[in-house]
């Protein structure tokens, strides 16, 4: 019984060893897909020259231009500002003063109080801590680090989204802006606050009317610049 069982057990390694197992072909091992972001839906020019705009309240429509900084040529405004929130790459800066920023403003947009801050004819007198003074056309720095804290806050090299209460302030910001050597093609008036109206709106607003706030504006530790 043993030796038919030994013969048994021999068969079985020859048969084995005679037929070599057959490989399984290779799974195909599809590559890992890295889910990208989709890009940015390209931005409109800055200024919408198919458009006409009012330069004052009683004057006749002219057409808009490049360098026409007014709200009403803007290529980006309160018709389609939604579609373009919410970038990495823009800045969103208000104009205005934080009293009226803290009561009701856009998500998103950060404030800077043009008046209080960057620019006043008088800059520089008593009581005037501006960045700027003289004319917007030829602005008089107010400290010799005037120009570096301007560029701090508004980066030469980065797509610019301002607004303020009805976008004059802004208009006055971009006539500085260009004075200075800023690439107009990435500056954008997107227009004001009290635009910004409609019920769609209320999504991307900041509403606390009951906030009230006074605030003292100055710089320190600059040095004023040798008139």
């Amino acid at each position: 019984m043993k030796k038919l069982f030994a013969i048994a057990l021999s068969v079985l390694l020859l048969a084995g060893c005679s037929s070599a197992p057959q490989e399984c072909p290779p799974c195909a091992t599809p590559e890992a897909s890295t889910p990208t972001a989709a890009a940015p839906a390209p931005l409109p020019e800055p200024r919408d020259t198919t458009k006409t705009y009012k330069p004052s309240k009683d004057a006749a429509d002219e057409a808009c231009t490049a360098e026409v900084w007014a709200t009403g040529c803007s290529g980006v405004n309160v018709d389609n500002l939604t579609e373009y929130l919410g970038r990495d790459d823009v800045l969103y800066i208000d104009l205005r003063d934080y009293n009226d920023y803290a009561k009701k403003h856009l998500r998103n947009f950060e404030v800077i109080p043009y008046f209080a801050l960057i620019f006043d004819e008088a800059a520089g007198t008593e009581g005037k801590p501006q960045l700027y003074g003289g004319t917007l056309e030829e602005p008089v720095a107010t400290y010799e680090e005037s120009a570096a804290l301007l560029e701090a806050m508004f980066p030469k090299d980065k797509t610019i989204f301002l607004m303020c209460q009805s976008g004059g302030r802004v208009a006055q910001m971009m006539k500085l802006m260009s004075s200075l050597g800023y690439d107009m093609s990435k500056i954008y008036n997107v227009g004001g606050m009290g635009q910004f109206t409609d019920s769609k709106f209320a999504p991307y607003t900041t509403d606390n009317a009951e906030i009230v706030l006074e605030a003292t504006y100055s710089f320190e530790g600059l040095t004023p610049a040798t008139k």
